[in-house]
């Protein structure tokens, strides 16, 4: 095993080396961090509550998936569940008028509805707080992040997928 391990770190080594040098480096630590999150880490020492804001650490992704260390929405989870669905946000509001982003009402961000995903409650860094308060998404928000939840990912009839 220790030889397949060896095999597999030399061949990311010569892959990341003929890649941009910034992007190497910042991947190569996040697979560091992603080794110390899976066998060091510890479930969070707070309670995540649905429809409340966390800080996550998202690490480094491929394409356009949203990145590194940044508010997320908890979706759904449970209190005994290893695992959340979430959906991230940005740190500044992006007032882009895109269908699937949602402008908050309570806090400066845009929550990137395209972007739902499950992950291990282990990504999960710290309640976001405002004035040490624990931060929700007003009622309106809710259902508008629903309503694009529902457009976005509900299965739709056979006829309707064939492009």
């Amino acid at each position: 095993m220790n030889k397949e391990i060896h095999t597999n770190i030399e061949n990311a080594e010569n892959l990341l080396q003929s890649i941009n040098t910034n992007d190497a480096v910042e991947f190569s630590e996040w697979t560091k961090d992603k080794v110390n999150l899976r066998y060091n880490g510890k479930s969070p020492y707070f309670p995540i509550y649905n429809n409340f804001i966390y800080w996550c650490n998202l690490g480094i992704n491929v394409g356009s998936e949203q990145n590194k260390l940044r508010p997320v929405i908890i979706i759904k989870t449970s209190k005994n569940s290893p695992i959340c669905t979430i959906v991230p946000l940005t740190s500044k509001r992006l007032n882009d008028s895109l269908w699937y982003h949602i402008d908050l009402e309570e806090i400066d961000s845009t929550a990137l509805v395209e972007q739902l995903r499950v992950i291990s409650k282990l990504r999960i860094v710290n309640p976001f707080r405002k004035k040490g308060q624990l931060i929700t998404i007003s009622q309106k928000d809710w259902n508008r992040i629903n309503s694009q939840l529902e457009s976005l990912y509900r299965l739709r009839p056979l006829k309707d997928s064939i492009i």
